[in-house]
């Protein structure tokens, strides 16, 4: 198959011939009279003309309306320009996601949808032909429910135009089709392998191949056989590498963004139910499908199913406190897995530098039954600080204490609010460059080389100080992105800068000819004491570091976790006990200032006496404990008891009490 037949079939709303397109399209609008003047100079090798043309068409926002009525009556074009690739291709997708926005709700109206499908059983052919046209226009994938149930009608006819029917509807009933696959009836499987014999997408050979090899039922078998004529690729390999497919994305065998409708489906019997899933991971998912039935078949990829599970979480996550049970639920599933298959996902996660699917990897492996696993020790050496900090803490919860933890533990101690910008660029040194700018002035940065990738980054971040946004990326225009980024209210009033050319309309952004570190970092708002992402890690390590402390290994810190004493209770309490067992005598004026200070809590302040105690049980050494003379009378007993301690261990004199019983 041609990649061209290949995306025509995925990519089209219903691909049932030009020329009916042309002749159910909506009145030609000024954006079409443009659009042709676009291909016209595009075919004629104008493309600085063509891309003016086109630019002018995104800035002018087109509507859903405008949008579909462009690719009804121009799909081939659109087509063409897909395949051309660069910003011709950025071009088509975008009027493709335009097309596919509005009506959502009227789409998922399953009972209008049944009654919609009745004309595709129609005897007169173009009743039938109209029908299809507008159940696939109006409803997409929810359009192929009444279809896949007429698959195992018992008339006959009925059963041949479900299947003419779904093989017109093209991309947007793939994902339901594919679906249907594993119905318990076998009509509706012998109907399902018609339908993606006469779509011919090649993402459906590693499942047809599993059915040929192990359909129950005969016919089924025969019939898969026969599609694939004769020539059976080995099922568990071919189910392994689809499901890789779609989870890197791939652009000719993964899931294209207009067939991503934020749905999945179950099916029993002839019945298909779909249910809800957050875009950026419908595709995750239908991964997941392929890399289960592998491992079920026989191959060794529990590694890539682990980073499958590792993504899903990292996503999850990111969506919001309303997800936590899903995350929960996908990262207990992982744990279930053999432990030495999560350490091989995290390996392959810093091979591709995915710092948020690395750390829920390493989150993952740290409790009870882990080791000195490889993956956290690789995860030690990574430029990302939530990642090597998160592996240091791993590693020393199980009492490992060698200098490469230690001192990653004392230096995600010292972690704070750090200011953050996400750099969206398909164009590497641009990007490099300007994040290399901004870590020499400490600020951290993201980078996603497409707008797919920058939307992820930005689902998953707690935090982000400013986005920098090229346009075109390679599958957005930044108007899209912006759009997007603007809707979610974290980033209602973040900084963005669009770095590029081409008119963009209105579009909630500073454009700019080039983002520099100084221009970005001007333009940053007020920062939050304490971000709960990095104290949360400054704790943790804070934590360890007391047993690191207690071992005798973590000399050469004292200086750091005294930088720490007067940060958040999180961090200096576990910091003051840490002293304790590590610091000389010149820290006893910090410790003691803790003590001393009424403005701090209790437990701070006990943390501190008790340090002291400790410190000076190691020195031999004193100091004036009028400090720790005062802090006893006021009427906490945590806190007199380790002031008291301290005087004693530093023979700072007897105290004498009476005894009083009213």
């Amino acid at each position: 198959m041609s990649l061209i037949r290949t995306t025509a079939l995925r990519l089209s709303t219903a691909s049932i011939g030009v020329a009916f397109f042309l002749a159910f399209a909506s009145p030609v609008q000024a954006q079409q009279s443009t659009l042709d003047e676009g291909m016209n100079a595009y075919r004629q090798g104008n493309y600085e003309v063509a891309l003016e043309k086109f630019r002018e068409i995104v800035a002018a926002d087109p509507s859903h309306a405008d949008a579909m009525a462009m690719l009804q009556s121009s799909e081939d074009a659109l087509l063409e320009l897909l395949v051309a690739g660069g910003e011709f291709e950025t071009f088509a997708r975008e009027i493709l996601v335009a097309a596919r926005e509005g009506g959502v709700e009227a789409m998922r109206d399953l009972d209008a949808a049944n009654a919609a499908a009745e004309g595709c059983f129609a005897d007169d052919f173009r009743t039938r032909q109209e029908s299809i046209f507008a159940l696939g226009q109006k409803f997409g994938p929810y359009g192929a429910v009444p279809l896949v149930s007429a698959l195992g009608d018992a008339s006959e006819d009925k059963r041949l135009k479900a299947i003419y029917a779904l093989s017109h509807m093209g991309g947007a009933v793939f994902v339901p089709v594919m679906t249907a696959t594993v119905s318990s009836n076998h009509e509706v499987r012998l109907g399902t392998l018609h339908v993606l014999n006469a779509m011919n997408d090649p993402r459906s050979t590693a499942r047809i191949a599993d059915m040929a090899a192990n359909d129950p039922e005969g016919s089924v078998r025969s019939l898969a056989t026969s599609i694939l004529n004769g020539q059976l690729p080995d099922p568990a390999y071919a189910m392994a590498e689809q499901g890789s497919a779609y989870f890197h994305h791939d652009p000719n065998m993964g899931l294209s963004p207009a067939e991503n409708y934020g749905v999945l489906w179950n099916i029993e019997g002839r019945q298909l139910t779909p249910y809800d899933v957050p875009a950026a991971l419908v595709e995750l998912e239908l991964a997941k499908f392929h890399q289960l039935r592998a491992l079920d078949l026989g191959a060794a990829i529990e590694a890539d199913l682990a980073l499958t599970y590792g993504s899903e979480v990292a996503i999850l996550q990111g969506l919001g406190e309303e997800l936590a049970g899903e995350a929960a639920a996908q990262k207990n599933a992982m744990l279930t897995m053999n432990h030495s298959a999560i350490n091989s996902a995290l390996e392959m996660a810093l091979a591709h530098n995915d710092g948020a699917t690395a750390k829920v990897l390493i989150e993952t492996l740290d409790g009870p039954g882990s080791q000195d696993w490889s993956g956290l020790r690789m995860g030690l050496q990574s430029s990302i600080p939530g990642v090597s900090h998160s592996a240091a803490i791993a590693l020393a919860h199980q009492g490992v204490f060698d200098t490469d933890v230690v001192n990653n533990l004392a230096m995600a101690v010292t972690l704070e609010a750090r200011r953050v910008v996400h750099i969206i660029d398909g164009e590497g040194n641009r990007a490099s460059k300007l994040a290399a700018d901004l870590h020499a002035m400490g600020i951290d940065t993201m980078i996603a080389n497409d707008g797919a990738h920058g939307l992820v980054n930005m689902h998953l971040a707690s935090n982000v100080d400013a986005f920098v946004v090229a346009n075109p990326l390679p599958d957005l225009y930044a108007s899209r992105f912006v759009k997007t980024l603007r809707s979610d209210s974290r980033f209602g009033s973040t900084p963005v800068f669009v770095v590029g050319g081409g008119d963009l309309g209105e579009i909630d952004a500073e454009v700019v000819g080039l983002a520099d570190a100084a221009t970005v970092s001007a333009a940053f708002g007020d920062l939050d004491a304490a971000r709960a992402a990095y104290l949360e890690v400054a704790a943790a390590a804070a934590d360890v570091m007391v047993w690191a402390a207690w071992a005798g290994s973590a000399g050469g810190t004292a200086e750091v976790l005294m930088g720490a004493v007067n940060r958040e209770d999180e961090v200096a309490i576990p910091a003051l006990h840490s002293l304790g067992f590590i610091a000389d005598t010149s820290a006893a004026a910090a410790m003691a200032g803790v003590v001393a200070d009424t403005a701090r809590s209790s437990e701070a302040r006990t943390a501190a006496a008790s340090g002291l105690a400790e410190m000076f049980s190691r020195s031999g050494g004193s100091m004036d404990t009028a400090v720790l003379q005062s802090a006893m009378t006021e009427g906490d007993q945590d806190l007199a008891e380790a002031c008291a301690r301290a005087i004693g261990v530093m023979g700072g004199g007897h105290l004498s009490a009476g005894i009083s019983v009213e």
